[in-house]
């Protein structure tokens, strides 16, 4: 499927229309946050679709995968910290 240099502009600009309207309708954090989690959990669903146990995975994808790992838990762990305070 070939896509026009001007269908691709048209793209973007619906998707950069979309973005800012959405963002003037929801400008509350919480709700910014939990979108970006709904995502993050939606390729979560998909990376894991494409890796089996017996298959070799780059160094860098590992890398990538468990520093992403980290930095969820760090904020999982403030966050349980902050209720028991």
């Amino acid at each position: 499927m070939k896509i026009s240099p001007e269908r691709i502009k048209q793209i973007i600009r619906e998707e950069v229309s979309h973005a800012h309207s959405h963002h003037q309708q929801d400008d509350k954090e919480g709700v910014r946050m939990r979108r970006h989690l709904h995502r993050i959990s939606g390729l979560v669903d998909e990376l894991d679709s494409l890796f089996d146990d017996d298959g070799d995975v780059a160094e860098w994808v590992q890398e990538k995968i468990a520093v992403a790992a980290a930095m969820l838990q760090t904020i999982l762990d403030y966050k349980n910290g902050e209720e028991i305070r």
